[in-house]
C-alpha cells in the first residue's frame, strides 16, 4: 500500500506544501510566492491546485506540520488548516518540532552541542538549544548582537547562518522536507492530535 503524506512547513520564510509520497518527494509548491502575501489567502488555493494535479483528497493518508517557533500567523492559520484537514478526513497528524530537528542530528553533529537557527516569516529570528535538563529553551533573536553560549559547537540553521562572527562554530544548513523524508519511520503520526505551535515572545512560549 503506498503512503501519501502532505508536509506543510509554515516555519520558514516561505511557506510551503511537499506531497511525500512513499518517501519520495513527487510535487513542492510555495503557499506564498514572496513575503508581502499573506498565508490566508494563498492557503486555500495553493492546495486546490495541488489536488488538481494529482487528486491529492483521495490518495492523502497523513499530514506533518512545522510546529515553530515562527511567525504568530503563520503557525496559527497553518494548524488550523493543517487540523482541518486531518478531522474532515480522519487521516493522521505528526507536529514536527525542534525537538525532532536536535535528536536527527546529533548524529550528523558527531554529538557536538547543537543549536537550531531559525529564520521564519517577516524576518522574526529563533535560537533553540537543549538545555541541562533536556528541555528545549527559544530565545528569539531581537538585534544583531545577540551572543550563542559558549556551549554551542555546531549550528544548523534553515534559511542562512547566524553572522555573529562565528567563525569557530561549524554551521549546517538542513531542510525541512528531507527531514521529513530521512526520518519517516521515526515519526509518530496520531489521530485527533491537537497541534500546539510554538510561539515565542519575550522568550516565553505563547500557545
Amino acid at each position: 500500500t503506498y503512503h501519501m503524506l502532505l508536509f506543510i512547513d509554515v516555519v520558514s520564510p516561505l511557506s510551503e506544501f511537499s506531497v511525500i509520497e512513499d518517501n519520495n518527494l513527487i510535487l513542492n509548491k510555495k503557499i506564498n510566492e514572496n513575503s508581502k502575501e499573506r498565508l490566508s489567502d494563498n492557503i486555500i488555493s495553493a492546495y486546490q491546485n495541488i489536488e488538481s494535479k494529482i487528486n491529492l483528497s483521495e490518495k492523502l493518508d497523513k499530514i506533518a506540520i512545522t510546529a515553530g517557533p515562527g511567525s504568530y500567523t503563520a503557525l496559527r492559520v497553518g494548524s488550523a488548516f493543517a487540523a482541518g484537514l486531518c478531522i474532515s478526513k480522519k487521516i493522521m497528524c505528526y507536529s514536527f518540532s525542534i525537538t525532532d530537528l536536535i535528536k536527527f542530528n546529533l548524529k550528523k553533529a558527531k554529538n557536538k552541542n547543537l543549536g537550531v537557527y531559525i529564520v521564519s516569516a517577516n524576518n522574526q529570528k529563533f535560537f533553540c538549544k537543549m538545555n541541562k535538563l533536556n528541555k528545549i529553551e527559544y530565545i528569539k533573536i531581537e538585534n544583531e548582537n545577540y551572543k550563542v553560549s559558549d556551549d554551542i559547537e555546531t549550528i544548523i540553521y534553515n534559511f542562512k547562518k547566524l553572522d555573529n562572527q562565528l567563525n569557530h562554530i561549524e554551521q549546517l544548513k538542513f531542510s525541512f522536507t528531507k527531514e521529513i523524508i530521512s526520518n519517516y519511520n521515526n515519526l509518530n503520526f496520531e489521530n485527533n492530535t491537537i497541534i500546539k505551535p510554538v510561539y515565542v515572545s519575550n522568550n516565553i512560549i505563547l500557545n
